[in-house]
C-alpha cells in the first residue's frame, strides 16, 4: 500500500457505506491483509480539518465476492448517521504496511545430497494434497522427491540450491 502525500500515513482503503444501526461501516480495502485489530488507531480526514484519529472497537472481514470489504466499528461513532458521514472518506494508518511475500519458484534450483554431490535440477513441482513433490532431472532419469523433512534437509534461496538426504531408495525407483 503506497504512502500518500500525507507523511507517515499509509492508505488502507475507502469507506463504502454505513452498515447496521450502531455506527459500523464497510471499508473497501486495497488488500485482504490488513494488519489491524481492536484497539489500533486509524485516521480519517474530515472536511476542513486534519486527519482525525479513531480507535478501532471491532474489525473483521466482510463477505463479498467482488471486493475486499471489512466491517469496522470505531470508538466515538455511535449511529448510522455518523457512519454515513464517513462515506467515500479515505482511511489511513500510521503503520508501514509490508507487501505480502512473493512465493519463490524453485524451478531450476540445483539439488545436492548432504555431502554436496550434485543430484540434478528441479524441473517441476507437483502439488498434491499431502505435500509437494520435486521432479528432479538427473543425467539418467527424472527422480520424484517428496518435499518433506525426511528427504529435504534445507533450501538455500541465495545459492538456488536444495540439499536432500535419504534419497538412495528414490534414485533406484
Amino acid at each position: 500500500m503506497a504512502n500518500t502525500s500525507n507523511p507517515g500515513l499509509y492508505e488502507l482503503g475507502v469507506v463504502v457505506k454505513a452498515h447496521g444501526t450502531n455506527g459500523g461501516f464497510l471499508l473497501e480495502a486495497s488488500s485482504p491483509e490488513i494488519p489491524l485489530k481492536e484497539e489500533d488507531v486509524i485516521y480519517i480526514r474530515h472536511p476542513e480539518s486534519q486527519w482525525v484519529p479513531y480507535r478501532i472497537n471491532d474489525i473483521r472481514l466482510h463477505n463479498d465476492r467482488k471486493r475486499i470489504l471489512f466491517f469496522v466499528k470505531l470508538e466515538g461513532i455511535q449511529s448510522r448517521t455518523e457512519a454515513e458521514s464517513l462515506r467515500e472518506k479515505r482511511v489511513m494508518t500510521d503503520r508501514l504496511l509490508e507487501a505480502p511475500e512473493q512465493e519463490v519458484s524453485i524451478i531450476g534450483y540445483q539439488v545436492c545430497r548432504d555431502d554436496h554431490s550434485l543430484v540434478g535440477s528441479v524441473m517441476d513441482v507437483i502439488q498434491t494434497p499431502a505435500n509437494d513433490i520435486l521432479v528432479v532431472q538427473t543425467d539418467e532419469k527424472d527422480i520424484l522427491i517428496p518435499q518433506v523433512d525426511e528427504y529435504v534437509k534445507a533450501t538455500d534461496k541465495e545459492l538456488k540450491q536444495i540439499i536432500v538426504k535419504n534419497i538412495s531408495d528414490l534414485e533406484t525407483l
